[in-house]
This record gives structure tokens, C-alpha cells and sequence, in this order.
């Protein structure tokens, strides 16, 4: 994945997104979508889409060939070009959080025994952690 950097062009002064993936993309930092997408069709401007990479917590882009891969409900960043207009000036906004935080992915259950083990080993001092492990016999699981 490229890291996706906000910078100034060079030849036109404006704000533009560049990924670097072996050489430098430079994107138009407007947010493509439904009405604006016929407009950089007709225009033919070529386009990446935009998907959000839920691990990572960040964006990615797939360069779209021609229409080939367009899709009405995608999000996508026009190329930069200098000598031309951007279609549009909309902002990115992140999808909402999968799950609200400080909330569990998954539904533990854990026995007051398993919970007291935790806390005890948390308590403990680090030299006596490592001494309690080197002292287990290894075991398979």
C-alpha cells in the first residue's frame, strides 16, 4: 500500500494527493461520486478508486482502466492535470467504526478463576514472570 500524502503541485500551485508506488501518482484531492462520475467519464479523466482499508485504518487506491471497473456507488480521485479544471472539490470522509471502542470484538467468557490468573500475572514483577515460565514444562497446543 502507498502512503497517500497531501503536497502543492509544482507547475500549478494547488493542492494535490500523490501516492508513490514505484513513481509518483498525483490525484486531484475531490471526491468523485455519483453525478461528478458521469462528468469525469465524459471528460475521460482517468480516475482511481478509492477503498478503505479497515487493518490499516486508511485508504487505498486502484488505478480504474477506461470504465472498465467503474461502479455507480464507488468513491474515486481524478488524475491531476494542470491545465485542467477539477470536477469537484468534495471532501473524504472515513466509514464509520465496524465496532464502538472500548468494546470487545468478540463475547469472552471468562471464569473468575481465569480472571484472577490474569490479574496475578499482571501484578507480578517481571524477573518473577520470567522465572514462573522458564520453570513450566513447554507444552503443546
Amino acid at each position: 500500500m502507498g502512503k497517500l500524502d497531501v503536497c502543492m503541485c509544482e507547475g500549478c500551485g494547488r493542492y494535490v494527493i500523490r501516492q508513490q508506488l514505484g513513481v509518483w501518482d498525483y490525484y486531484d484531492p475531490g471526491i468523485i461520486q455519483d453525478d461528478d462520475l458521469i462528468v469525469a467519464i465524459i471528460l475521460r479523466r482517468a480516475l482511481a478508486r478509492i477503498r478503505w482499508d479497515n487493518t490499516f485504518r486508511q485508504p487505498v487506491l486502484y488505478t480504474v482502466s477506461g470504465t472498465a471497473g467503474l461502479k455507480a456507488d464507488g468513491q474515486y480521485l481524478a488524475e491531476h492535470d494542470c491545465r485542467l479544471a477539477r470536477i469537484t472539490d468534495r471532501a473524504f470522509k472515513p466509514p464509520r467504526r465496524e465496532r464502538t471502542p472500548g468494546k470487545p470484538m468478540f463475547d469472552a467468557k471468562l471464569s473468575k478463576a481465569d480472571v484472577a490468573e490474569f490479574a496475578r500475572l499482571w501484578h507480578m514483577p517481571l524477573a518473577a514472570l520470567r522465572a514462573e515460565v522458564r520453570a513450566r514444562p513447554p507444552t503443546l497446543l
